[in-house]
């Protein structure tokens, strides 16, 4: 049995074992709670390692009968960086998933991808079929830099051309801060930001040697568009999506859920490119019956 543990909140947390997982790149760093039930594998965003879902989160998955890994994705947290961030594609972070789930033994896994671990997701339906149970998509698009999908808001990247025309900093307290303002851009009016939560984060991130050279930026624009691949999907598939998300705009996934026959679309007014904790705890009850759902297998 897995045991959950309370911090001094009172929150739970799960027993985490960590593990490096050898693929093609290299080793991979891995977290796994739960020692039963069904694989959920939670993908995160761009630069944000597997802890990117929080420990309560996992917690009641685990709870509720799933054996839940959070990755980190090659060129980020402890796993291996690539010295030619442009060298690989989406394709290559889905290929790097199979390698964890050869690795857990699993046949197949339910995917809850977040922005980047959205696009993931997709490619890994697309090109793994046979190794997704099911699909959750949050704040994803089916093609960065598909004409016919809606631009990113003007003013957001106007401010992010300032701040890569500034330049990372090079010290640990300015790279915390550069990863706060980063979380604020990208939040919505849904939820209050919560400024000391993104500030632990960050702090977490910077420790675990975050740069700004990874490659997850060109993975994503340079990996062929979705859009027209979408039908191929047969995967149970739950997307949800902010209507203030200033990278993807909302059309980007009702392109999704137009595409994606079955699926279910979930639209929060006011959230932006963001999953605040206090919205994962509205969204479990979603997520644990779309989960658990009795329903042939998939991919076939």
């Amino acid at each position: 049995m897995t045991l959950l543990f309370a911090d001094m909140t009172g929150a739970l947390h799960p027993e985490l074992h960590g593990r490096f997982v050898t693929a093609g790149p290299g080793e991979l760093w891995v977290e796994v709670a739960g020692a039963h039930g069904p694989l959920v594998v939670l993908l995160a965003g761009s630069d944000a390692p597997g802890f990117f879902w929080p420990d309560s989160f996992v917690a009641a998955l685990v709870a509720d009968g799933f054996r839940v890994a959070r990755p980190d994705y090659r060129d980020c947290g402890r796993s291996v960086r690539i010295t030619d961030p442009q060298g690989y594609r989406l394709a290559d972070l889905a290929d790097d998933v199979v390698a964890i789930l050869d690795d857990l033994g699993a046949a197949q896994a339910h995917l809850v991808g977040f922005s980047l671990g959205a696009m993931v997701s997709q490619v890994l339906a697309l090109d793994h079929p046979t190794r997704v149970a099911s699909l959750v998509l949050v704040g994803g698009t089916p093609g960065a830099g598909d004409d016919r999908l809606s631009d990113p808001d003007e003013a957001f990247v106007e401010r992010i051309v300032t701040r890569h025309l500034d330049g990372p900093p090079t010290d640990k307290a300015g790279a915390v801060r550069w990863q706060v303002e980063l979380a604020e851009l990208l939040a919505g009016r849904a939820y209050a930001f919560d400024r000391q939560a993104a500030h632990r984060n960050a702090e977490r991130i910077v420790a675990g040697g975050w740069t700004a050279a990874s490659g997850h930026g060109a993975a994503i624009h340079e990996s062929p568009s979705r859009v027209d691949r979408l039908g191929e999907i047969h995967h149970p598939t739950l997307i949800v999506h902010g209507t203030e998300d200033p990278v993807y705009p909302v059309d980007h996934a009702r392109a999704l859920a137009a595409g994606i026959e079955g699926s279910i679309l979930l639209e929060f007014d006011g959230l932006g490119h963001e999953l605040p904790e206090p919205l994962l705890a509205v969204l479990r009850p979603a997520f644990s019956e779309h989960l658990s759902a009795e329903r042939p297998d998939s991919g076939s």
